[in-house]
């Protein structure tokens, strides 16, 4: 029920998958290239998510942010709540 979206060499996308590991959590990783490949794709993304970073965090196919989100939603644990609804 989690996805992150992302791209290689982005060191925000890997703290994403990071604290998700870190609170045992699965997920499905979804990498989009370089910074130089793929970008188009990227940038589709961007535009249909209107969100302007990488990583973007999924749950339950719902946008919940990137990887400063995503850290706050695990510390308060309302990712916990959100999984189980």
């Amino acid at each position: 029920p989690i996805v992150v979206v992302g791209m290689a060499v982005n060191p925000w996308c890997g703290r994403a998958r990071k604290a998700l590991a870190g609170a045992g959590v699965d997920h499905h990783y979804l990498e989009y290239g370089s910074y130089l490949r793929d970008w188009r794709t990227r940038l589709a993304l961007k535009m249909w998510t209107g969100w302007p970073t990488f990583p973007m965090v999924f749950v339950r196919g719902q946008l919940v942010g990137g990887a400063q989100d995503l850290e706050k939603l695990i510390a308060s644990g309302e990712l916990t709540r959100l999984l189980a609804a």
